[in-house]
């Protein structure tokens, strides 16, 4: 067998989809010899998807999650050495996973926790320079185009995902979380060391999202005051520039 087959056949083998490799028996059978390599992998992805995604494994449990995690594994196998771009998969794993259909939410709160590590994984930025900005004449500033800090990261979801997520990182909470409340657009972004998250409403999410594809300031401007009669575009232009959303800017 050349060595390529007998790799995948391997990796498949440890997903529990092929049977019969050749593995060399040495005081332990070649079938228990297979199963220490795929507790290990199984112990170790399901490690990594826990880490990744705390909230999602508290709402379900510890044995749902693993259960759903093993199932999304054999699904979407690792394709990096690195086992920090593992998980990625698994908010669109949930989404389709019957025992998850009664929870609707579930796939959108893992979304927002993978957001936020690719947020606190992202390159670190240099704050957008003002001065430079307010040399622009008037007649051009319509046409700017601006960089987003490369951690931002932007959500928008029909469920309460971020009252979810906060409800989860306490204890012991005072109230009961009504999961029926309006959806939520959420920001995730580090302008120094810690990542934070906020809601955006929907004039500021139109707003931000047409600037993070490309669009100029004036439709970026336009398109938030459609989805938003009352936007303030200086109030929102300001915080995303002290936030250090805004990175930079270009005509």
């Amino acid at each position: 067998m050349l060595l390529p087959e007998l790799q995948r056949r391997f990796g498949t083998s440890l997903l529990g989809r092929e049977a019969g490799i050749p593995v060399r028996s040495n005081g332990l059978s070649a079938v228990r010899r297979l199963q220490v390599y795929r507790n290990n992998m199984r112990i170790n992805l399901t490690e990594a998807l826990s880490a990744v995604y705390p909230v999602t494994r508290r709402l379900v449990g510890e044995e749902f999650f693993a259960a759903a995690g093993w199932s999304c594994i054999q699904a979407y196998p690792s394709h990096s050495g690195n086992i920090q771009d593992y998980g990625g998969a698994f908010p669109r794993f949930l989404a389709s996973y019957g025992p998850a259909s009664s929870l609707p939410y579930l796939s959108d709160v893992a979304a927002l926790e993978w957001r936020r590590l690719e947020t606190a994984l992202a390159p670190p930025h240099r704050p957008l320079d003002v001065g430079a900005l307010a040399k622009v004449p008037p007649q051009q500033q319509p046409g700017l185009h601006f960089r987003l800090q490369p951690t931002v990261r932007i959500f928008c979801s029909p469920h309460p995902v971020l009252s979810i997520w906060e409800y989860c990182q306490s204890a012991a909470p005072e109230s009961d979380l009504d999961i029926d409340r309006p959806g939520e657009c959420v920001l995730c972004a580090r302008p120094v060391l810690d990542v934070r998250m906020r809601r955006l409403t929907p004039g500021e999410y139109s707003f931000l999202g047409h600037l993070g594809r490309g669009g100029t300031f004036e439709a970026a401007c336009l398109k938030a005051l459609e989805t938003e009669p009352d936007f303030d575009v200086q109030q929102s232009f300001t915080a995303l520039v002290q936030e250090e959303i805004l990175t930079g800017f270009y005509h």
